[in-house]
């Protein structure tokens, strides 16, 4: 069993240490500052953890969307159909999966929704596993699932400093009785990266069905849905992905897929949906059973060139530039007095770091007004998410704005 999280995601530390200094790594992406536009009217656009910064060819892509509906009016679907599954498997790639074995939804929570359907509790198996780091959102609909079904949610608590999980617990709280596990690979407030492999090896014993949460993850870290044997995975393209709002994703394991049966299920989840039959549904097959009703097209068109970017420069790229910016933020808060409220060490971190200064959502706001573009989450502190695209200046530029306003105000 790995005995690093770096060691499961088969990802060396990359980031060098010199004495006193970190080498930089990856430098030249920056070059590709032009293809996001919004990076040239701020300070720092550092939000990329909530927002990623859009392509300059969504417009373009936008425009394309609109001209087939302006020139080809219900005859666009021809051309849109087919550039949904393309884009749901440019998406695929980025988290390793198989082609054809993504779907786009509306959101995180609709794609959940959709798998939690396919959950049916027994008095002897009626246990869901998560953790106190998850979503809200995840927390809400698996309490009122479990609440009119007849489920048990078993929450594993944080640790001691408020901020941390500890997978040896999760794992330890799965057994016989479970029927799905439901986890974040990466925490939405502290960035800490979640170790699957006693969840997973815990969850095979047990024949239990595993969920990842990847949101926070997708587009910054290699997942490697396929390779790591991952049941299913969701996520969604408005945080690293650069994709914008409107497009969450699934992912489910091939060899899962006959076997789950989707309640919450819409037109284009039958086996043929322009028969429009009227009785119990005929299952799509494979991952289309999970399409649910008439796609979010527009969201597909503007999040293709998001995705391509973070596929054209790799995510093994991206990850090691991640972990240097980040780890560069780490360092330079310390050295001035600012709390880190994420894991110290690069390779037990996501791609954005929390930070932890007294009267943190004012100093956010004030930052806002400058034009250092973070965010504060209650709970957490001010969230700095750089990507491949940013430079360590405009890390430590906003280090220094956070002393400036800490110090005078």
């Amino acid at each position: 069993m790995p005995a690093h999280p770096d060691d499961f995601w088969r990802i060396s530390d990359i980031a060098v240490r010199l004495p006193g200094t970190l080498v930089c790594v990856h430098d030249d992406l920056v070059r590709l500052r032009a293809n996001y536009p919004i990076l040239a009217r701020s300070s720092a656009y550092l939000i990329n953890n909530s927002l990623g910064a859009m392509h300059r060819d969504t417009r373009t892509r936008l425009t394309e969307y609109a001209d087939l509906w302006d020139g080809d009016g219900v005859g666009a679907w021809d051309t849109w159909f087919p550039e949904m599954g393309r884009v749901a498997d440019l998406v695929g790639e980025v988290i390793g999966a198989p082609g054809g074995t993504t779907i786009l939804r509306q959101s995180v929570a609709d794609a959940l929704a959709a798998v939690v359907s396919c959950v049916e509790f027994t008095p002897a198996r009626n246990r869901v596993v998560t953790t106190a780091a998850d979503w809200p959102g995840t927390h809400y609909l698996w309490t009122e699932y479990c609440r009119r079904h007849g489920g048990e949610l078993v929450v594993v608590p944080y640790e001691a400093d408020g901020h941390s999980i500890d997978a040896s617990k999760v794992a330890a709280a799965i057994d016989h009785r479970t029927n799905v596990v439901s986890v974040s690979l990466v925490q939405f407030r502290t960035s800490a990266l979640l170790d699957l492999t006693e969840i997973q090896q815990a969850a095979l014993v047990h024949d239990t069905l595993v969920i990842v949460d990847a949101y926070q993850a997708a587009g910054t870290l290699p997942i490697d849905v396929h390779s790591r044997g991952i049941d299913v995975c969701v996520g969604g393209s408005v945080k690293f992905l650069c994709g914008g709002p409107g497009n969450g994703w699934l992912y489910v394991r091939p060899d899962l897929l006959d076997s789950l049966r989707p309640s919450a299920v819409g037109w284009i989840s039958h086996e043929r949906p322009f028969d429009f039959e009227w009785a119990e549904i005929a299952y799509a097959p494979r991952i289309a059973r999970f399409a649910g009703g008439t796609p979010n097209v527009p969201a597909a068109y503007a999040a293709a060139p998001g995705y391509q970017g973070v596929l054209d420069v790799g995510i093994d790229r991206i990850r090691r530039r991640s972990q240097y910016l980040t780890q560069l933020l780490v360092d330079g808060a310390l050295a001035r007095g600012i709390g880190v409220r994420s894991p110290l060490e690069s390779s037990r971190r996501g791609g954005h770091v929390t930070l932890d200064v007294a009267d943190a959502q004012r100093v956010h706001e004030m930052l806002i007004e400058r034009g250092f573009i973070v965010d504060f989450r209650p709970g957490g502190g001010i969230r700095v998410g750089p990507h491949f695209f940013s430079t360590a200046d405009e890390c430590v530029a906003t280090l220094d704005e956070m002393v400036r306003i800490r110090d005078h105000h």
